[in-house]
């Protein structure tokens, strides 16, 4: 990875209602596509996890977590209109000039797009960006291997308003889960920030934050999660002060 260029980089982020994602114009050769899992699906997925694995720890940790999680989870299924699904667009422009340019004929040709924003990668916040999303991501655990994406590999969104010292519990929350994540359940991540042209549909707050995660799988998403919102500011101490609204996706398409 280019550390220099990396952080360069501008990053579009771009939340869509529709029955079928917008075919964006070739604008990057990072440009992606995913659709957000709704919260039944999401609420199968952590029922089977637990029913299938005797880890008493493991259940405690994942029943906590979505009593915490299930309010921060909800935001995006409220907003969704009915017959619709809920699409994310990620976009990694190589210089600002680029971004700028793109982002404009976007919100030109969608008009629709209930978040459209540019967004700066934040160092401090981020490991492996420039794996993100579909590259192979060097293992934090067994150095010189690799985590690739996989059919199975996990994405989560999480959106952040402005709101005290959100640098410092993305940081907290992000390093918690790293630290649980072990031989390789948490791939690469990506906090982006500090967002330079932003506009969002009436009704959806002014995110001016997001973190991009890549998992291994469903189980390395609860997994990872679980344990380290237990030992954070996501599930612990605070947390009703900690404003956060993701959503768990799958990667669609290579736009």
């Amino acid at each position: 990875m280019d550390r220099l260029h990396i952080y360069q980089t501008r990053t579009l982020v771009g939340v869509e209602f529709a029955q079928e994602p917008a075919r964006l114009p070739r604008l990057s050769q990072l440009q992606h596509a995913f659709v957000r899992l709704g919260l039944p699906e999401i609420k199968d997925i952590v029922g089977q996890l637990i029913k299938s694995n005797p880890d008493q720890r493991f259940s405690a940790e994942l029943r906590d977590l979505m009593q915490v999680a299930g309010a921060r989870l909800a935001y995006w299924e409220s907003k969704v209109p009915q017959g619709s699904k809920c699409f994310v667009h990620h976009i990694r422009f190589d210089d600002d000039a680029a971004a700028r340019a793109g982002i404009a004929e976007i919100r030109t040709k969608f008009p629709h797009f209930a978040l459209l924003g540019l967004y700066q990668i934040n160092p401090s916040a981020s490991f492996f960006p420039g794996a993100f999303p579909v590259d192979p991501a060097p293992s934090l655990w067994q150095p010189g291997a690799k985590n690739p994406l996989t059919k199975d590999s996990q994405f989560f969104f999480n959106f952040f308003p402005d709101q005290p010292f959100l640098l410092e519990r993305v940081s907290q929350g992000t390093i918690s889960i790293w630290a649980e994540s072990a031989p390789g359940l948490y791939d690469t991540n990506n906090y982006v920030d500090l967002p330079e042209d932003l506009t969002t549909a009436l009704g959806i707050d002014h995110f001016v934050g997001v973190n991009l995660n890549r998992y291994r799988n469903a189980y390395g998403f609860c997994k990872a999660v679980a344990a380290g919102a237990s030992k954070s500011v996501i599930a612990e101490d605070h947390h009703d002060d900690f404003h956060w609204y993701g959503m768990l996706t799958k990667l669609i398409e290579v736009t």
